[in-house]
């Protein structure tokens, strides 16, 4: 690995579809590690399993949160244009009766969430993708929008 230009490391680095695969090559090889950050898009989605194993009593604590994950992978990165950060589809049919605490795990257009990374990254951001976990946020105000309209340049409107 250590023998393949860099350019061609950040190059299959950024093709990786989820984003979790590039927290994992960074634990993998101090190379890896070193050239994640040139990384240009970040996309991040929350599974079923790891919203199951994040609640479950016996891998709760095994688990780091996904908010964690997101924020190391965006903080890290110099030069990111897309970051796209959600829930799988499979969590939309979790109702509040299947939910037994009021967490915020994945509450993603939180306001004081989104202050702690996407003014880092907005400079060159050219596309932003948020979809939170419906039971989490549907009855919490978010104030997302107003965070990125002032901290956003985008060429097209919202």
């Amino acid at each position: 690995m250590d023998d393949l230009p860099p350019a061609l490391l950040i190059d299959i680095l950024s093709r990786l579809t989820d984003s979790s695969d590039l927290a994992r090559c960074r634990v993998a090889s101090k190379t890896l590690n070193a050239l994640s950050d040139d990384v240009r898009s970040i996309n991040l989605v929350c599974s079923m399993s790891g919203y199951l194993k994040s609640r479950s009593p016996e891998t709760k604590a095994l688990v780091t949160p996904f908010k964690a994950v997101f924020k190391d992978l965006v903080l890290r990165s110099r030069h990111l244009e897309s970051v796209s950060i959600g829930v799988d589809k499979s969590l939309g049919g979790i109702s509040f009766d299947d939910v037994e605490d009021e967490s915020d795990d994945l509450y993603l257009t939180d306001f004081n969430f989104m202050k702690e990374w996407l003014p880092r990254v907005s400079g060159e951001l050219k596309s932003l993708f948020i979809s939170d976990f419906w039971v989490q946020s549907c009855w919490r105000r978010s104030e997302a929008l107003t965070l990125i309209s002032s901290s956003c340049e985008f060429p097209y409107s919202l």
